[in-house]
């Protein structure tokens, strides 16, 4: 489990992934992550989002919506807890993130 790998390895691991992926090997392996051990965390024992019995699939929508409007887009939430269909996935945290990263890009196009 990845709570359990050194950071290197971590670090050596991404660099390749991002070396492959990208087609660039000239990509430098960082110097530092950022991490938290969610898994070993007492508090959380690992973590994912499901929704509750009360939940509404218009709840999802709620969360990718900008803040304070969509002409006005101060705070933007992303991540799998966010996504209506693959909620609790990795890629529907990727998804939300890209979603949401256009967002971004069409305010700032809109507003050099």
């Amino acid at each position: 489990q990845v709570d359990n790998l050194q950071e290197n390895d971590i670090l050596k691991g991404a660099s390749l992934l991002l070396r492959k992926f990208t087609g660039d090997p000239e990509i430098s392996t960082p110097n530092r992550i950022t991490r938290h051990a969610w898994l070993k965390d007492p508090l959380c024992m690992g973590t994912w989002s499901y929704p509750s019995l009360h939940s509404k699939h218009e709840d999802y929508y709620e969360l990718m919506k900008p803040l304070p409007s969509e002409d006005n887009p101060r705070l933007l939430l992303a991540g799998e807890h966010t996504h209506p269909t693959y909620w609790s996935f990795m890629h529907g945290a990727r998804l939300s993130g890209i979603e949401q990263a256009e967002k971004v890009t069409k305010f700032m196009e809109q507003n050099q």
